[in-house]
């Protein structure tokens, strides 16, 4: 439970420093929202999605309640455009402990878009 409440302040501390980043560089919007999604914060979630993503972010919010969830060697930057959207690309792995079954997947390629002057996550691209 300590480790939880460390891994939501940390995700909220890098939150921070994600919303102080550049207003134009989606990949604050992707990381941070990809730091709330392993610590399991809602809030943050939708916060840090597109309209069209919200549904899908509160069911993510519930991925990884009943196991230990970090991000190792998280990295995001943008990497083209999909029409309105830009793409964002991220290295890294989020390692997932569940009761002693270890279970790894590779970050991917993003879609983040502007919506309220605000950059959001908006889903894998592909």
């Amino acid at each position: 439970m300590r480790w939880m409440k460390l891994a939501a302040l940390l995700a909220g501390l890098l939150l921070l420093a994600a919303a102080c980043a550049e207003e134009s560089d989606p990949s604050a919007a992707v990381s941070g929202y990809l730091q709330a999604w392993v610590a399991g914060d809602e809030a943050q979630l939708v916060s840090l999605s597109c309209a069209a993503w919200e549904p899908q972010a509160r069911i993510q919010s519930q991925s990884f309640m009943a196991a230990e969830a970090t991000l190792e060697g998280l990295s995001c930057q943008r990497s083209g455009e999909d029409g309105d959207a830009a793409l964002v690309t991220c290295e890294g792995t989020i390692v997932m402990d569940y009761n002693g079954e270890i279970r790894e997947w590779e970050l991917e390629t993003y879609r983040a878009v502007q919506e309220g002057g605000d950059w959001r996550f908006c889903g894998e691209a592909g």
